[in-house]
Order: structure tokens, then C-alpha cells, then sequence
């Protein structure tokens, strides 16, 4: 097991439906603990083989776990006469729900085909090209529009913009992934912006934690329809690509409530401190009166230091770019060794961000150090990171990091050479004639054509235009708790 994955991922989905392949057969059940020390433990165990249920909790132990083999239950509604009416009944009973959709071009120019509803235990796909219009008619329309029931949706923009145009729809009561990933992107620097925003497989890395071998979904995805962008008006619908639809909408839930705790950290350091303030305290400085006092407590000031201190970590640990936004690593799946031996390195480059390049394979730390080596063999042109903040203020941490960029394009950009690029070069310092030749234009060939810093869902809008959307308030956490069948390898 891998602490920074497996584990990792299967402490966010306790307490759901997975499914182990082991050497010994096939067992099913809901997941109640998962140790570090390779030992996962499921109760309402299953014996899939045999049909045979086993009471009580069953102990498994990663050795004996053989491979990994994602599973989602869903329904797929394509008719009104069967199953439409009773997934209706439940979708409604709902507090929260995931939406996910797929087609050619979502948009107002474009075509819906299929639209995902994932709830606490249940997925259904509503074929849309075979339903019609009727199908928001008839329920769908009332739990979009309904501002009791939440939405969680990664890039609501086009759905929203389709829904709108083509059938009427305003969509309400949206908790959108892709800004709360922004939003908490800004509360950990102390309040600064990235320069790109993350698409779904780089938000389930970055927040949930998901190992690259369970997001393959989206890899397969995004081959599919490079190939063909007509994949989805394909009947019947192959269960392969029917399993990515489900999957789709189900890691959105998880995901909704991992960002929440993240963006409610500050709250709960702070109601901490709030509990010990008088109880740990001595009892003088209450003197026996109540407080009348309404001046910020010290408790409180400390948010104050927290973003300072956030601001000059970030200042350290990012570059920015011309337009002040940080730099941050995109993250993709990592490939073996054996995948890219011999092959060129992708750089990835984030749309509508021409200087903002990053490499997929190591940290800006990384780079940070590989500079600071080859810091005396560097030429003066070379580009230099922005130097430790120390006893400022928030506000001189802004001032510095904008003052200093508006500096590096002269020097750093000139070269026009991406991130990656810059690296080999200090990777090949001893050959000093090559270090010279830095104006000259590089042509990089992907080596995995399918990883680009564009997201899957931009792949074939040419002609969008961007509607930003606000974020909706957050209700409480609710438990939402996706039925989830896989089989984690954990040897």
C-alpha cells in the first residue's frame, strides 16, 4: 500500500460498497477501516463467488489483494415506461446530488447526449438523446432548478450555458468544484490566485488524493473521444463507456466534502483556540464578572498572522507570471520509467496562460534547488526565484512578488524557453555553448498526447466564451456517502 495514495484515497470513501479480488476469490462489502499496515476491514462481506454473505467484520490483508478493478453500480434510464418514475421519486428525496454530462460541444451550439445523477447510494444516466425534452418535463428541470437541493458539478459553466439556451433551464444551488478549488488555492497562499484553474482528474489528485491508477477513467475518456467526438450518440452504449459516465459523477461528491474541510480549516483553528481561551486559563482574569469587553481577541488576531505567514510561503515556494498569478505544477498521472524511457518530455502549458509553464515529473521545490546548485554557472540572463520574504508584512509580500515580476519578463521570458526546457539545460550545464543559445525557438513532441493542460471537457468547445460563475452558499456537511465498487491494490 501506498501511503500517499491508497491510503490515503480509501480513508475518503469509509464506509462504501468496494470490491477486493484476492488470491482466495472476490469479496464484497462496505469498507470500515484501512490501516497503514496493509489490513482493510469490511463488514455486510460478500463472498461474490459463491453468492454467500459473511457475517460479522472480515479482515484483509494487502498481500493478498492481486489487482485493481474499478466497479460502479448505476441505472440507465432510457425510457419513461420503467425506470424513469421511480429514479424521480429518489433523486427528489435528495439534499445533495452529483451532475456530471456528456455530449458534442455542451454548450448552446451543442449537443447533450447524456446527463449524470449520482446520489448517496445510486447513479443513474439519463440518456438524453433517446428521452428528449421530456425528460426535464417530466422531473429534471424541477431538481435543476430547485434551490433546496444541491448540485455538485466540476465546471458548471457549460451545462449551465446548454441547459439555459436549449431547454429553458436556469440552473440553481451549485457547488462547483473547479472554484472551490480555487477558492481554498487562495486561502493557503494568503490570498493570491493561481494561474490556471484544475480540471477534475488534477482536483481528485490534488484534494482527494486519488492514485493515478483509479483515474485511468479519464485518461480512456479523453482517447475516446480524440478519436471519435461523436463517441456519445454511439447506441447502444458500450458498458465501458457507460462505467466512465458513472464514474464521472461519483467521485464528485467525495470530492465536494474534502474541499469543504479544507476551506473550513481556519474555522476550526480558530473555535480551538476559542475553547481553551478562559477553560485552560487562569481564573484571575476572569474575576468573577461577565465580559463586557468587545474588542478582537488575541485568539482571533491570529488569523492575521496565519495569511502573512501563508503569503510569504507561497512567495518562496511560487513563481508568477505576468499577470501576477502564481505558477502552480499541473498534476497528471505519473508514468513508469519503462513508458518514457527514450521519449521526450511533455511541458504543459495552461490555456490562456502563455508564460505558465510548468513540468508534469517534479516540483517548483525541485526546480528551486536544481537552480540553486547551478546557481554559480548560470548566465546573467538566466532566470532568478523570488528571494525569502523575512519580516515583512502581507501587505509588502504582494508589493515584492509584483515589483519583481514586473521585472521578469526581460530577463526570464526573453528566452522564450518553458520550464522544462530551462531544467535540461541546467541538467547539461558543463556544455557551456548550449547554455548560450537561449533565444533560439524549441520545438518539444509530446510523448503523451493525451495529457495536455487543457482539460478534457475543453477539448472540443473552440468557440465557448467563458461565463463566470458565482459561488452559491455552502450548506452544512451532509454525509454523502457514494456506493463505490473497486478493488484497491494494496500489495
Amino acid at each position: 500500500m501506498d501511503p500517499s495514495s491508497d491510503y490515503h484515497f480509501l480513508n475518503q470513501i469509509l464506509w462504501r460498497r468496494v470490491k477486493l479480488t484476492l488470491v482466495c476469490g472476490i469479496f464484497e462489502g462496505v469498507l470500515q477501516h484501512v490501516d497503514p499496515n496493509k489490513i482493510v476491514v469490511l463488514k455486510k462481506v460478500k463472498n461474490v463467488e459463491t453468492g454467500r454473505s459473511v457475517p460479522g467484520v472480515k479482515m484483509f490483508f494487502g498481500h493478498e489483494i492481486l489487482n485493481e478493478e474499478e466497479e460502479v453500480t448505476y441505472t440507465v434510464i432510457d425510457q419513461f415506461q420503467q425506470k424513469f418514475g421511480a429514479a424521480m421519486l429518489h433523486i427528489k428525496k435528495q439534499s445533495v446530488l452529483s451532475v456530471a454530462a456528456e455530449g458534442a460541444n455542451v454548450c448552446r451550439h451543442g449537443k447533450l447526449c447524456w446527463l449524470q445523477v449520482a446520489t448517496n447510494s445510486r447513479v443513474y444516466l439519463f440518456d438524453i438523446f433517446l428521452l428528449g425534452s421530456r425528460a426535464f418535463n417530466n422531473g429534471l428541470q424541477m431538481v435543476l432548478e430547485d434551490k433546496r437541493i444541491l448540485k455538485v458539478i466540476h465546471d458548471c459553466r457549460w451545462l449551465s450555458d446548454c441547459l439555459s439556451h436549449q431547454y429553458g433551464i436556469l440552473l440553481n444551488n451549485v457547488f462547483d468544484t473547479q472554484v472551490a478549488d480555487v477558492l481554498q488555492f487562495s486561502m493557503e497562499t494568503g490570498g493570491f490566485l493561481p494561474n490556471c484553474i484544475s480540471s477534475l482528474q488534477e482536483s481528485l489528485i490534488r484534494h482527494l488524493k486519488v492514485a493515478p491508477k483509479y483515474l485511468s477513467f479519464l485518461e480512456e475518456r479523453q482517447k475516446l473521444i480524440q478519436e471519435n467526438p461523436e463517441v456519445w450518440f454511439t447506441r447502444p452504449l458500450s458498458p465501458s463507456l457507460l462505467k466512465i459516465l458513472a464514474l464521472e459523477a461519483t467521485y464528485l461528491l467525495p470530492l465536494r466534502l474534502v474541499l469543504l474541510d479544507e476551506m473550513m480549516s481556519d474555522l476550526t483553528t480558530l473555535v480551538d483556540g476559542y475553547l481553551t481561551t478562559y477553560r485552560e486559563g487562569s481564573a484571575d482574569r476572569l474575576g468573577g464578572t461577565e465580559p463586557t469587553c468587545m474588542e478582537l481577541p488575541e485568539e482571533l488576531l491570529q488569523l492575521k498572522d496565519f495569511q502573512k505567514q501563508r503569503r510569504e510561503r507561497a512567495a518562496k515556494e511560487y513563481r508568477v507570471n505576468t499577470r501576477g498569478l502564481l505558477i502552480r505544477t499541473v498534476l497528471h498521472p505519473k508514468k513508469s520509467v519503462t513508458e518514457t524511457a527514450g521519449k521526450v518530455g511533455v511541458s504543459l502549458l495552461c490555456k490562456n496562460s502563455m508564460l505558465d509553464e510548468t513540468p508534469s515529473f517534479t516540483s517548483h521545490q525541485d526546480v528551486n534547488l536544481l537552480k540553486e546548485e547551478s546557481k554559480n554557472k548560470q548566465t546573467p540572463t538566466e532566470p532568478q526565484h523570488l528571494p525569502p520574504m523575512k519580516e515583512e508584512t502581507s501587505e509588502d509580500c504582494i508589493n515584492k512578488l509584483i515589483c519583481s515580476e514586473s521585472e521578469i519578463p526581460r530577463q526570464e521570458f526573453q528566452t522564450n524557453l518553458s520550464l522544462k526546457e530551462e531544467i535540461e539545460q541546467l541538467m547539461m550545464v558543463e556544455n557551456k555553448e548550449d547554455l548560450k543559445c537561449t533565444k533560439q525557438d524549441v520545438s518539444v513532441s509530446l510523448s503523451l498526447p493525451q495529457e495536455t493542460g487543457v482539460s478534457p471537457s475543453d477539448t472540443f468547445h473552440p468557440l465557448r466564451k467563458a461565463v463566470l460563475p458565482t459561488l452559491p452558499p455552502c450548506p452544512a456537511l451532509e454525509k454523502t456517502d457514494s456506493w463505490i465498487n473497486l478493488s484497491p491494490n494494496l500489495s
